[in-house]
């Protein structure tokens, strides 16, 4: 079998990829062969990866090596094969054993056989070979995963822990909220400079504030108009941002005082707005007050319509940047400037 161990995968929000793509390229030095697919991002990289390099990948949800990529048929009994080739894998888990397992997996072309089915063949050929167990989500050893893609079939270990994603266990989330993620991927799309005073009027329990942090800033602020949510947000941010209650129509702050203005507005099902139409009027209104000269506003929403008129009527630039697929729903990023 062919050795695959200089092979990595990263997966990130399907549509940010090119931003994921440019995080790899400047954390990792040594990754080369970088491809993109809808919510992946796979590279080789000759060094071997650290913990220090998982974690300052902060724009990925996982990173994977992989282990194994076959051809497989498109049958249920096909599936067979897979198992086949899953089973004797050394998946360099050293001496321990039993070794706790869960199995995913993905698959997109025209199978007879459904992703559960595939993760199920897999999980059940490591199961018989007596080295392996079943565990669970949250307490395993190893996480396998599988991806069929129309006649191929890769098998990958995942390496980082599905922490990694929310940053740890004692950040608290709120209704309506992003992941961490996907709120680096949009601070990384401002162009986050030392001397920026930067906004999320929309903060929410703090997700896009706290990786703005990772990098030096002038000022970090951010408001929301729920005082309850204010309140997690303050317990989520510490000291490094200034945290207040604010209508992000009528902020506090001075004119043309804001350079970079990040921010996860009303949008969906999970956040219901009585007037979206004018919440985003006079938002807009406020970014073209508050907004320095130079100043870039970076914006998630569903409602783009409504962003490309307003922008227009309020006499803002607007670049569709994105567009994402997230929650089931299509949200857009825009890139907003005077």
């Amino acid at each position: 079998m062919k050795n695959y161990s200089n092979r990595y995968m990263a997966t990130c929000v399907p549509g940010i990829e090119f931003v994921a793509t440019d995080e790899i390229k400047e954390v990792l030095k040594s990754a080369n062969n970088i491809s993109a697919e809808r919510g992946k991002v796979t590279f080789d990289c000759l060094c071997l990866l650290t913990d220090t390099d998982y974690n300052n990948l902060k724009c990925v949800d996982n990173l994977y090596k992989l282990f194994r990529i076959f051809s497989v048929g498109t049958h249920k009994t096909d599936l067979f094969e897979i198992g086949k080739y899953g089973k004797d894998i050394d998946f360099e888990m050293g001496e321990k054993s039993p070794i706790s397992i869960v199995v995913s997996a993905s698959r997109s072309g025209k199978h007879t056989y459904s992703r559960y089915d595939a993760a199920k063949q897999v999980e059940d050929s490591l199961i018989s070979t007596g080295k392996f167990i079943m565990g669970d989500n949250i307490n395993h050893d190893l996480a396998v995963r599988v991806d069929i893609i129309d006649g191929a079939c890769a098998i990958y270990k995942q390496l980082t822990l599905s922490q990694m994603r929310f940053r740890g266990n004692a950040f608290h989330s709120v209704q309506g909220g992003i992941r961490p993620p996907l709120a680096h991927c949009l601070v990384r799309l401002s162009q986050p400079k030392n001397d920026d005073v930067f906004y999320d009027p929309f903060c929410g329990a703090g997700t896009i504030p706290f990786e703005r942090s990772f990098y030096k800033s002038k000022k970090i602020f951010a408001s929301d108009y729920n005082n309850d949510v204010v309140e997690t947000a303050k317990t989520n941010l510490g000291q490094f941002v200034a945290v207040f209650s604010a209508d992000a129509t009528k902020s506090n702050m001075k004119d043309n005082s804001v350079s970079k203005i990040v921010t996860n507005m009303p949008w969906g099902k999970q956040i219901q707005v009585e007037n979206i139409y004018k919440l985003y009027l006079d938002f807009l209104k406020e970014v073209k007050r508050i907004l320095t000269a130079d100043g870039k506003a970076v914006i998630l929403t569903d409602q783009t319509a409504i962003i490309e008129n307003l922008c227009n009527e309020v006499g803002l630039n607007h670049i569709r940047v994105a567009e994402l697929s997230l929650h089931g729903l299509h949200p857009a990023v825009f890139m907003i400037s005077k």
